[in-house]
């Protein structure tokens, strides 16, 4: 028998996907993407949104990584569409749609900047995303025009204040990008470097050797001004709120999960 052209090239760094035969891509993680934390608030989120079924509706997973939630996203009976500027990941989600026969799934090769060329699209969904780019405000504004009804941002924030995670990561001191405040993460050393090392970082910026993390409270009067009339903040994927927000991953490393939807009195 042939080998399928979409063989595993590179391993799986993230997403555990169960595949339609039953096999998983990274067995040793102990659960499988359907059952992560972030899926299950989209999940919810979406049936909130959509109380009369997500059938046929549009979503778009931004910087896809390995295909595994925009996967999940298709089998709810979702049109969804996964945007991956990588090769080395995009194998990966190639490979997963040679063996997960869902129709309404599909997969670009682009950058997240590019998003405008390819929606509308009912529902955004960026998780560990924005923290990757330099130019965050004309992202978001270039994500608002081919966006219906709803944005999920699952990022890193920057605050005004000194917090554990400033240190950890070695953030600048507050500055102003694009008009916003925020602070400034280094990803990698300035300077040219080959396309064979940006595919060997898959979780690292692409174009960029440095990133922007808008401040919280900037971040969600932007989403407030580019017509998301209501905005806010989800703690249910953490696991213990009251432990996660005093000392716990959200406490030390300031990941939140930030939500913008257009009512039907907005005009959406």
């Amino acid at each position: 028998m042939p080998e399928s052209p979409f063989a595993i090239s590179t391993p799986f760094t993230a997403h555990n996907v169960r595949l339609d035969d039953g096999t998983l891509t990274k067995p040793d993680t102990g659960w499988t993407i359907d059952q992560h934390p972030v899926f299950l608030v989209v999940q919810r989120l979406l049936r909130l949104l959509f109380p009369l079924g997500v059938a046929g509706r549009s979503i778009v997973d931004l910087g896809c990584l390995e295909g595994g939630f925009a996967l999940e996203f298709a089998r709810l009976g979702m049109i969804s569409t996964g945007i991956e500027v990588r090769d080395s990941n995009m194998q990966n989600c190639r490979y997963v749609q040679e063996r997960c026969k869902v129709a309404s799934l599909r997969f670009v090769k682009d950058d997240v900047m590019n998003i405008a060329d390819h929606g509308p699209f009912d529902v955004i969904f960026a998780n560990g995303l924005l923290y990757h780019l330099d130019h965050p405000l004309r992202f978001l504004r270039s994500a608002a025009s081919v966006c219906r009804s709803a944005i999920i941002l699952h990022t890193h924030v920057a605050h005004l204040h000194d917090t554990p995670s400033r240190a950890y990561h070695e953030l600048s001191d507050v500055e102003l990008n694009e008009g916003v405040r925020g602070r400034w993460y280094r990803e990698r050393d300035a300077g040219e470097v080959s396309e064979a090392e940006l595919e060997r970082l898959k979780w690292h910026s692409w174009s960029n050797h440095r990133s922007f993390w808008v401040a919280k409270g900037d971040l969600l009067q932007i989403l407030r001004e580019i017509g998301f009339d209501m905005v806010f903040e989800t703690f249910d994927w953490l696991g213990n709120i009251a432990t996660e927000l005093a000392e716990g991953h959200y406490a030390t490393s300031d990941r939140v999960m930030i939500v913008g939807i257009r009512s039907p009195a907005a005009g959406a």
